[in-house]
């Protein structure tokens, strides 16, 4: 491809150079070819691309290369002139205006047919120049614009001669959306060339402002997916809401357009995108069976490659949704207000108190008498209470004492503690924030097909990847199942997805929160996705501007994501009202209990018998 554009540009070179200079008289002839690019096209500081067939480098006499000749010295103050030839061109070059010179109309219907898909660009504009007369206008014209259709080229303005007509110069263009016409190519006289100049030039030939669809129908696939769309079936009626549903019904009501919703066949949803034979939603679009499709469709860079997507309408995150925290066991909760650290220093400090114990009062050698200066022990009593009058002033009072000062700072500690874990419901997010987290607990990551593509290359997550071969699996269901910690992993979720399950689910049922993991989150950008030849993706795009630009999309989106009767509220009523305990949260300390209560019963009848065993023998 790049020899032949350099071919071309060669070819081009040498025959500019063979040229004479235009005269004046050969400026005004073409004057109405000169006058209308610098209309459209000056203003814009973007490069004009000249197409014409190669066959027209074989003489300099050709008629193209007299008006290519005297376009291009016309302007040369100004205009950045890109020349080609070739079929073939690359995606990724943006050709935002056109020039396409022919000498019959048969030649260019075969130049135009010849051409990749990609030579088009669907926002751009085009003028097609015929430079002989035309034997048959109204149907080599028709001809035209039926090749260029079926690309979904609608800035299109096709410049003919005629010999027998006061208006020497005609510029026709099309209208595909004519009421009761729709998909059907309606030619219509755009300008006229009277009198040295166009008629209608002023008001520019391209329509620059929204096209109207006049009730066309426009085909829909889309599926169910909360809260982008969701579908219900009233009677024989099926409906569709949702925050997708009502971006799309804004757009659909600007343009003009009957909605016809029409499911994926066979029962899928997103479908497998493939260079050909794709499935699903993304087969219908790559098949040209639907205009639009939307549903949770994020960008991709296979979606961009093989379709065409609107500029993003919802721009959100791809987040690991986490479940809860296991609940704590009612014995768990008695040991978890002391880290096993600070057990540990209860244990050595009364293991100390106790061997002290043991060397004061146990001993065989311990004082009978003991020999404490008054002035401590009238202080330690003034400090911890006592009588007043003259007493024993036994070490055992001491000990006593400091045992029981010991113990109820620990015990104070203890239970303020134990109050806040015994009260505790248990609804903290797990400590599953990073892959790293998700990884060492062993779960697995759950996803559908579609969304396999943005995790693939992610070396922490392909090796635990878990696809879900059913598309129609409800996701709020994974959700419920993931907080009942039923199913061992995590699934990524749109953000949007993640709060409508929490408003509508997670804090009306008990027991039924996720929570969204905070590392792992990756941008998803959802958007509208068109077949590859579509003339709907500029138009969607301006809308979409303007949607986000007076910030309606986020207002509808905070209409199903935030619940004012949320986690919000519940926290300030709890702050005005104390919760009472329930049963299971101080079960633990009964178990406690009863546990202590058996081990001194069988202590009891222990001794007891030992005890009869032992009077029996003393009888005999």
């Amino acid at each position: 491809m790049k020899v032949l554009l350099m071919v071309s540009l060669c070819c081009i070179a040498t025959s500019l150079c063979a040229m004479v200079p235009v005269s004046d008289h050969h400026r005004n002839k073409y004057h109405h070819l000169t006058v209308p690019i610098a209309h459209h096209f000056k203003d814009t500081n973007i490069p004009v691309v000249f197409w014409l067939d190669s066959p027209v480098y074989v003489t300099n006499q050709s008629t193209q290369l007299d008006a290519l000749h005297a376009i291009v010295l016309a302007h040369s103050d100004w205009m950045v002139a890109v020349f080609r030839s070739s079929l073939r061109c690359m995606r990724c070059r943006t050709r935002l205006q056109n020039v396409f010179i022919a000498a019959t109309v048969r030649s260019l219907q075969t130049f135009l047919a010849s051409l990749e898909y990609d030579c088009f660009y669907p926002s751009g504009r085009y003028i097609f120049i015929v430079t002989e007369q035309l034997a048959r206008e109204a149907t080599d014209v028709r001809d035209v614009f039926e090749i260029v259709w079926k690309n979904r080229i609608v800035h299109v303005v096709l410049i003919v001669s005629r010999s027998n007509d006061t208006a020497r110069f005609r510029a026709y263009g099309y209208e595909p959306y004519a009421y009761g016409k729709c998909g059907k190519v309606r030619v219509k006289l755009i300008d006229r060339y009277t009198d040295a100049g166009w008629r209608r030039l002023a008001g520019g030939w391209f329509n620059c402002g929204l096209p109207n669809f006049n009730q066309c129908p426009l085909k829909v696939a889309t599926f169910e997916s909360k809260p982008f769309v969701m579908v219900r079936t009233v009677g024989n009626v099926t409906r569709y809401s949702g925050l997708e549903v009502k971006i799309f019904n804004h757009i659909a009501a600007k343009l003009n357009v009957s909605i016809v919703y029409t499911p994926p066949p066979n029962n899928t949803r997103w479908g497998v995108l493939l260079p050909h034979n794709s499935t699903g939603q993304m087969g219908m679009l790559q098949r040209n069976e639907a205009d639009v499709g939307f549903g949770s469709v994020g960008r991709s860079i296979e979606r961009d490659l093989y379709l065409r997507s609107s500029v993003p309408s919802i721009v959100s995150q791809l987040s690991m949704t986490i479940p809860p925290r296991l609940p704590y066991t009612a014995l768990e909760k008695l040991f978890l207000p002391l880290r096993p650290s600070a057990w540990l220093l209860v244990a050595a400090g009364y293991t100390t108190i106790l061997c002290l114990y043991v060397v004061l009062f146990r001993g065989k050698h311990r004082p009978r008498r003991e020999r404490i200066p008054g002035l401590y022990y009238t202080f330690w009593t003034i400090l911890m209470g006592g009588p007043g009058r003259e007493v024993h002033r036994h070490s055992t009072r001491l000990y006593v004492i400091s045992l029981v000062l010991n113990a109820l700072i620990v015990r104070n500690l203890y239970q303020s503690a134990l109050f806040q874990r015994l009260k505790s419901n248990d609804l903290m997010a797990a400590n599953l924030h990073t892959y790293q987290d998700i990884n060492k607990a062993g779960l697995s990551y759950y996803m559908f097909r579609a969304t396999v593509r943005f995790y693939a290359d992610n070396p922490e997550v392909n090796g635990s990847i878990r696809t879900i071969a059913n598309e129609n699996i409800d996701w709020d269901e994974v959700m419920y199942n993931i907080s009942q910690h039923r199913l061992k992993g995590v699934i990524p979720l749109s953000l949007e997805s993640i709060a409508y399950y929490v408003k509508h689910r997670g804090q009306q049922q008990k027991g039924a929160m996720v929570y969204v993991s905070e590392h792992t989150a990756i941008s998803y950008y959802v958007a509208f996705h068109f077949p590859r030849r579509t003339a709907l993706q500029q138009p969607f795009d301006r809308l979409l501007h303007r949607l986000q630009a007076g910030g309606f999309i986020l207002h509808w989106r905070a209409e199903y994501r935030n619940n004012p009767n949320g986690a919000t509220n519940y926290e300030q009523q709890d702050g005005v009202v104390p919760t009472p305990l329930q049963l299971q949260q101080v079960a633990g300390g009964f178990y406690l209990w009863a546990l202590g209560l058996l081990a001194a019963t069988v202590a009891f009848v222990g001794e007891f018998a030992v005890s009869k065993v032992n009077r029996a023998s003393k009888h005999i």
